[in-house]
Formats: C-alpha cells, structure tokens, sequence
C-alpha cells in the first residue's frame, strides 16, 4: 500500500488533526485581538476644559455662558496658537485675574462626553492636548515589543522546543492581560505608578503574544 493510500485509509484529517488545526488558528487569533484592544480601551471621546470642582456634565457647554466666556477667542487661536481653533478652545481656558486681565492657560483637568464610551484610559489618564504623547507611547512599546517577542521566543523555541516556550508565553500573556485589565487606577496608585506598570504589561502582553505565533 503506498503512503498517500494509507493515509486515505486512516482519515488523514480527522478528528485530531481538525483539533489541532483549530488550537493553531487560535493561536493567530490573539495578536490581532491585542492590538486592536487599544483602538477601543484609549479611545479619545469628546472633551472639554473642566470649570470647577463638580463640572462633570460635558453637555453644559451647550447652554453654559460661563463656558462660552471661558473658550479663548477664535481670532486668538488663530493669531496665537500653532493648532487648530477647536484643539485650542478645548485644551485652554481664558481666565480673569482680580484686576480684570484676561490671561490664557492651559486647563489641568477635562470633562469628557461619555455618550459613547463610559470610561476609557485616555479619560482615566487625561491623554489629550499636550498629554497625548502618553498615549502613543503605550501603542509604540507594543509594537516593539513585537519585535523583540518575534526574534527572542523564535530564538528560544529552537534552542528549547516550541511546547515549553508556547507554554511560558501563554501563562505570560494571561498574567499581563490580568495587569492590564485591573491596574490602570490613577485615583487609587496615582499616574506614574499605574501608567508605567500598564505599558510594561502591554510590552510583555505583545512579546508572549508575538511568542505564541511565532511558536
């Protein structure tokens, strides 16, 4: 009997090898599920300066003349300001000293329009205006990450087989995720803390993740 026919005889692709193929198509699932992750955890929703301690309305703006007083003059934004008018009038606040000079700052703290989105880390971590090179930071360290989890699990996956290093990933990626999901919390181990943990999280999370395909 040749082999072909053999293997025709056996079922050459039966129940094993559908269940192996699945748990490998699995496997090319998670890296884009990871990357796209972040399209959606740090979305920007809409935003503006915050006025006062229990501003947390975003809509007020609509029929608040404090806040219309409060936007920098278009004709300034555009004399002034290297950005465009809508970026200026929502990331500076015109304020008015006791003598009665107008001055222009930047605000320190934001109202966000949760019409779509309840919570996202750009809110939690106010990543806008000048802020928002945090949040391009935590996507550039992923894909990095990328990069070295390709070559370093490829590396170790000859050297040490593919089942132990697939398994060392795949307890990596769930520890990372875990991280990931509970401890970006500014309120409760303030910016630096969280900010710093999470992206070493998503730099890890992307090399086992990037370890599981190339294994």
């Amino acid at each position: 009997m040749k082999f072909d026919d053999f293997l025709h005889t056996v079922n050459d692709f039966g129940r094993y090898q559908k269940l192996r193929y699945f748990c490998i198509c699995l496997t090319y699932m998670l890296p884009p599920i990871m990357v796209y992750t972040w399209s959606f955890a740090a979305a920007t929703p809409s935003f503006r300066c915050k006025l006062y301690d229990n501003d947390a309305d975003f809509n007020i703006r609509q029929s608040s003349l404090s806040y219309n007083q409060s936007q920098p003059d278009e004709a300034y934004c555009k004399a002034n300001m290297k950005i465009s008018v809508k970026e200026c009038q929502r990331c500076y606040m015109k304020t008015i000293s006791n003598t009665g000079k107008e001055k222009i700052q930047t605000c320190n703290n934001y109202v966000f329009d949760q019409k779509y989105y309840d919570y996202t880390l750009v809110e939690e971590w106010s990543m806008v205006c000048d802020r928002t090179v945090f949040r391009s930071a935590v996507q550039n360290i992923f894909f990095f990450g990328y990069m070295v989890g390709s070559i370093f699990f490829g590396i170790m996956a000859d050297k040490y087989g593919r089942r132990p290093i697939m398994s060392i990933c795949i307890i990596l990626m769930a520890f990372t995720g875990f991280i990931c999901a509970f401890f970006p919390q500014k309120d409760k181990f303030g910016f630096w803390p969280s900010y710093l943990v999470y992206t070493i999280s998503r730099f890890i999370l992307a090399c086992s993740t990037r370890g599981i395909a190339v294994t």
